[in-house]
């Protein structure tokens, strides 16, 4: 079994806050969609989802770091069941939900599409002001 970890770069003291941060930052680099499709990045995406699943549950990490350190030589880690996709993978992880997925919340973190928008509003808004402010000088 690999070292979740390494694969999220991360220490073994990590908060749920550095896994989450890694987590999509690694996710962004190796998206599929990013890259092509490209088999290997597949691969390195679903490892880092695999890791970030088994860090970010409590329960799980408690269970993975206790096989860590029974067996710290060769990371094994033995679970039920293997790990599988979840059905919803493609629309939890999909690169638009990860790239524009609020990490802090607040205004700032807004799509491009409306970013777009309000740059078309401010252009409208300071043309009119200029078009009002010339016509105001040419009737003086």
């Amino acid at each position: 079994m690999p070292n979740y970890y390494e694969i999220l770069e991360l220490k073994k003291d990590a908060t749920l806050d550095d896994i989450k941060h890694s987590f999509r930052k690694l996710a962004l680099r190796y998206h599929p969609d990013k890259n092509k499709n490209s088999a290997e990045s597949k691969e390195k995406f679903l490892k880092i989802v695999e890791a970030y699943e088994i860090l970010y549950n409590k329960d799980l990490k408690r269970s993975y770091d206790q096989s860590l350190e029974s067996h710290p030589e060769n990371y094994r880690y033995t679970r039920k069941h293997s790990w599988t996709p979840p059905a919803d993978f493609y629309k939890i992880y999909s690169y638009s939900n990860l790239k524009y997925k609020q990490e802090n919340g607040g205004i700032w973190n807004i799509s491009e599409a409306a970013s777009a928008g309000m740059w078309k509003a401010t252009l409208i808004l300071f043309a009119s002001l200029a078009a009002m402010t010339a016509l105001v000088l040419l009737l003086k």
